[in-house]
């Protein structure tokens, strides 16, 4: 008969469950990340819906402004017409001012296409950069020169010159290698510029909305200065937007945007970003206030990948964990002023 001598249980691992004890900083921790990134769904949440009244409200505009056209432009020919017959003289001067007006409109319509068109050949010069980068071929000399030109007139002097150095180099370096020297040489000094943009209107977002008690304020203050800031780092990267160019420029950072969590965010960071004692004096208010600074931060991250004629590869790492330390550290300073 075999001997049914009961198993012994280790009582080393019962004691280690035992002894096992929670880190009250990572537990601190946690919780104001919870607190950061359930606020910022909310900021999400209103300004989509925002987005969507905005959508609904720009097409009974469209509607309207329709009916008012058609209107008005069979009424203007009925009234020449009328006027050539009975009073020529005063017929051909209305009828010149009406093709003026025509005129004006229409150049308007054109500059708004171009300003459009102009965002499209950004995301045409992506697409080719990326199959480019891919795979290197002979054409790829011909790409790095259509992305030069784009800032041989730049505003800054020292952009010009780095666009002239980028240009000379071309016929020194390997099909593999253009991309990536054009890269550095010209795009990376725009992008820590650029950084600099959303460091600064992030940090601004955040503070205000930490002691704005108004959720409809603090949307107001994102979208407001998003904008500003979205325009800013347009004209770094070259790009000038006009209205129908800002409308495709805001819907691509959106796009780029893609609503992820703030915690996505804060993985890498949630070790050796805060402190306990900074967290444990933090309100509501201010993980609000972090919520929005992240989203502002996001937003400004999202523009440099709309406008960059060369794909945007930084995962940001870095820039985002001395963001979020300095956001926090503004906060507490002000609530201990």
């Amino acid at each position: 008969m075999k001997d049914k001598t009961p198993t012994r249980i280790d009582e080393s691992t019962i004691s280690s469950e035992k002894t096992k004890t929670i880190d009250p900083q990572r537990v601190a921790e946690d919780e104001f990340y919870q607190e950061v990134e359930e606020e910022q769904t909310k900021r999400l949440t209103k300004l989509k819906a925002m987005g969507g009244a905005m959508k609904k409200s720009l097409l009974v505009a469209s509607l309207l402004a329709s009916l008012i056209v058609i209107g008005t432009i069979y009424d203007a020919t009925f009234t020449a017409t009328s006027m050539l017959q009975n009073a020529p003289v005063l017929g051909a001067v209305y009828l010149l001012i009406l093709l003026s007006l025509i005129g004006i409109i229409t150049f308007s319509l054109i500059k708004q296409y171009i300003g459009y068109a102009k965002l499209k050949r950004i995301d045409k010069l992506q697409l080719e950069g990326l199959r480019l980068i891919k795979n290197p071929t002979n054409d790829v000399k011909a790409y790095a020169l259509k992305v030069i030109a784009q800032y041989e007139n730049h505003q800054d002097a020292d952009v010009r010159e780095n666009a002239k150095k980028a240009k000379s180099e071309l016929d020194e370096l390997m099909d593999a290698e253009v991309i990536n020297r054009v890269d550095e040489l010209l795009l990376q000094p725009l992008d820590v510029k650029a950084k600099r943009l959303i460091a600064n209107y992030s940090t601004q977002t955040a503070v205000s909305t930490a002691i704005s008690p108004v959720a409809f304020i603090d949307a107001i203050l994102i979208i407001s200065r998003s904008y500003v800031m979205i325009g800013e780092i347009s004209k770094l990267y070259g790009y000038k937007p006009n209205f129908l160019g800002e409308l495709k420029l805001i819907k691509n950072v959106f796009i780029n945007l893609a609503f992820a969590g703030a915690t996505e965010l804060l993985t890498h960071h949630s070790g050796d970003v805060l402190g306990s004692t900074i967290l444990s004096k933090l309100s509501v208010n201010s993980a609000q206030g972090v919520a929005n600074g992240v989203l502002t931060a996001r937003v400004g991250l999202g523009s440099i990948k709309s406008v960059r004629p060369i794909l945007y590869k930084d995962k940001n790492e870095g820039f985002l964990k001395n963001l979020i330390k300095n956001i926090v550290s503004k906060i507490f300073s002000n609530k201990n002023k």
